[in-house]
């Protein structure tokens, strides 16, 4: 079954993810359909490195992490009691994809 069929978001949320859908404007579209931002680093030594780091410095603070051996991050967000994980491909910000998606929340690490 894909993540698709098991959206409990709206239609406006759900047509906008799909794989190969750039991350940039997917996560404009998401920020502005009322979804927050989950930010789930909550200790204040968190050190990021490599793509983590760049995303961070560009205050996409949602970033959960992104894979060392392959080019896939999590990214987490939150609209009511609704929660969105998106996975992305690519090592670039500006070039990141949408590789899949899921409706579970995450944890606080």
């Amino acid at each position: 079954m894909s993540a698709a069929t098991l959206s409990p978001a709206t239609p406006a949320t759900a047509a906008k993810l799909h794989p190969g859908a750039p991350f940039l404007p997917t996560r404009q579209h998401l920020l502005a359909q009322g979804w927050q931002p989950l930010d789930v680093h909550r200790r204040a030594n968190d050190e990021f490195m490599g793509t983590e780091k760049a995303l961070r410095q560009k205050a996409i603070v949602e970033v959960e992490a992104c894979a060392m051996d392959r080019a896939i991050c999590i990214f987490n967000y939150r609209k009511g009691r609704q929660c969105l994980r998106l996975f992305t491909e690519g090592e670039q910000v500006g070039k990141m994809k949408i590789y899949r998606w899921t409706w579970d929340c995450a944890q606080a690490q």
